[in-house]
């Protein structure tokens, strides 16, 4: 059945959700599910005689499982959102700006030019805290006869889709105002102030606590796609791994470390490890990873179905795809990124090695070859061609316009397979939270806590189980730089880094000029390289947090501007 759903506020913009559940899995960005609603009334309005009204929402559980759909669309970052904070890293350059990251890098943020892409993220999390709220206000309405197991799910999906939305507004802003009620519009004591970072940290982990307590370990294959209790403990993992790194935990207490040390394990050891890594590298399977939907690695994923005409234009593999193959390299990765992979025996690479700058791309680490497009690489039935004057270069003749400006595309998650130059659709998955993450979280906690030979195990099982590279040996500050380096490329293009370098307080190496190369043929067949600047950034030591958009300052002056911004 496909339901029309609309709620209507008084005086105040909508906001349009869209999203469809179908046959196997979760779809979060298909039109089935309509649901027009702001955070305005605090009762839902119901104008549209063909519309369900809220008093049918909460009667009948199905629609009401309807209403938390529309949750996950507004809690459950994707794509564009986690590409455009990797192109304010040292990571990618976004070719389009679609997300407004070069007010970042070039450091022209402020709280006046918060309007859109994923730098509008406070209006969207707390949209999507308004529905979880309005879901807690309304559920034990809902008759339970019959549906005693559905409720309690549902429960335990919205206290996780209440955690997410905190957690995203807490890794961008700080401590922010813990909203529980719903406001109606014509509400005069809105004055909620903002928590503490720690305040913040606490309520997300009593939302995750509840919803451990309420979500099943797996689901149906026609349910894949909502939170279990491993997407629950996936989220406490990476948060108290927030907690205990340097820029937050300033005393350095041991005690943070520890409890992110076990709130990883928990994930690990859930129900008889029911989570195993998936992909290999070495044996030309990595990418899988992101191209078979629900395997064993993943822990929670957001999936496009791929169903209508509309998603063949916003597919992962036609934006990251070179002009060339009439792809949009929307994000370009950056010359720092290139050289931070490493040779395939574990070495590091240097241009200032003769033989490997004069050939810089052969015996590179396995992953390199399947996160990075680079020039004379076999991609979709032929070499691809970044040299001046190639089909996949700024002086093509397929749409030049969409050229790589560094010279390099992500492969990583494109989907070779799919011909987006046909009327084919295309299903994407982007991976929220997977296994290998939660070892890097670990080992990064057992470092800390000097717990060396733990920290080595699961570090080197990305390594040789993953990677297809040698296992190492290190302790201390150079097992830690080991750690960081891992999730830097384990983890790349996936949103992580823009984060990661926050938390441990180094955020300005994200700042360097972004880099390419030129490239050109000779006669002989060779290739010649030459670095160039591609993008000038700016440092601005207030980019720890993004600004609080005026507007919301103006609408509630108790909340407290962040640093810098004022």
């Amino acid at each position: 059945m496909n339901f029309s759903i609309h709620y209507f506020c008084k005086g105040n913009k909508p906001q349009c959700i869209l999203f469809k559940q179908a046959y196997k899995f979760i779809r979060l960005s298909i039109i089935t599910c309509i649901l027009v609603f702001t955070a305005c009334n605090k009762t839902l309005d119901l104008e549209p005689q063909n519309a369900y009204s809220g008093k049918d929402v909460w009667s009948d559980p199905k629609l009401t499982q309807v209403f938390v759909n529309s949750i996950y669309n507004q809690a459950v970052l994707a794509f564009q959102d986690c590409m455009g904070w990797s192109a304010q890293t040292d990571e990618l350059y976004g070719n389009f700006n679609w997300t407004n990251e070069n007010l970042y890098v070039r450091g022209e943020a402020t709280p006046d030019n918060q309007t859109s892409g994923s730098l509008n993220d406070w209006d969207r999390m707390y949209t999507a805290i308004r529905y979880a709220n309005i879901f807690f206000a309304n559920i034990d309405n809902v008759n339970a006869t019959g549906n005693e197991d559905l409720i309690k799910r549902m429960k335990g999906e919205v206290y996780f889709l209440r955690a997410l939305s905190y957690f995203e507004l807490l890794k961008r802003f700080g401590g922010v105002p813990l909203i529980t009620k719903v406001y109606d519009v014509n509400d005069k004591t809105f004055d909620e102030k903002r928590a503490s970072w720690s305040e913040t940290k606490d309520f997300i982990l009593a939302d995750i606590e509840q919803a451990v307590q309420m979500l099943p370990l797996t689901y149906d294959d026609n349910e894949k796609g909502r939170a279990t209790v491993g997407a629950a403990l996936a989220l406490k993992s990476r948060l108290l791994l927030y907690a205990a790194s340097p820029y937050y935990n300033t005393e350095n207490n041991m005690q943070l470390w520890k409890d992110a040390k076990d709130a990883a394990k928990a994930v690990i050891d859930l129900n008889g490890n029911m989570y195993a890594l998936y992909g290999n590298a070495g044996n030309g399977t990595y990418n899988n990873l992101f191209l078979n939907f629900f395997n064993p690695e993943v822990i929670f994923a957001r999936v496009y179905s791929g169903l209508v005409q509309a998603d063949r234009y916003n597919t992962v593999s036609r934006d990251l795809s070179p002009n060339g193959y009439n792809g949009y390299s929307a994000y370009n990765v950056i010359q720092q990124m290139v050289d931070d992979f490493e040779m395939k025996d574990g070495t590091a690479f240097s241009w200032n090695d003769p033989a490997q700058a004069n050939d810089p791309y052969s015996n590179r680490e396995p992953r390199f070859y399947a996160d990075v497009l680079a020039n004379n690489e076999q991609f979709k039935g032929r070499l691809t061609q970044f040299y001046e004057g190639g089909d996949d270069s700024p002086q093509s003749p397929y749409s030049p316009w969409n050229a790589s400006k560094t010279r390099y595309c992500v492969r990583k998650m494109v989907n070779e397979a799919h011909d987006w130059n046909v009327q084919d659709y295309d299903a994407a998955q982007w991976v929220v939270f997977r296994l290998s993450e939660i070892y890097l979280n670990y080992a990064e906690a057992c470092a800390a806590l000097g717990e060396n030979g733990e920290a080595l195990i699961y570090l080197n099982k990305i390594r040789t189980e993953k990677a297809g590279l040698p296992a190492v040996t290190a302790s201390g500050t150079e097992l830690m730089d080991r750690i960081k380096h891992e999730r830097r490329i384990e983890l790349c293009f996936e949103g992580q880094r823009y984060f990661d370098i926050r938390r441990w307080g180094i955020a300005e190496v994200g700042s360097e000029d972004a880099k390419g190369v030129i490239i050109n043929k000779q006669a002989d067949g060779t290739f010649t390289y030459e670095i160039m600047t591609v993008q000038e950034r700016t440092w601005v030591p207030g980019f720890y947090y993004y600004p609080i958009p005026r507007t919301e300052i103006q609408k509630n002056p108790n909340i407290e501007q962040n640093p810098y911004y004022n």
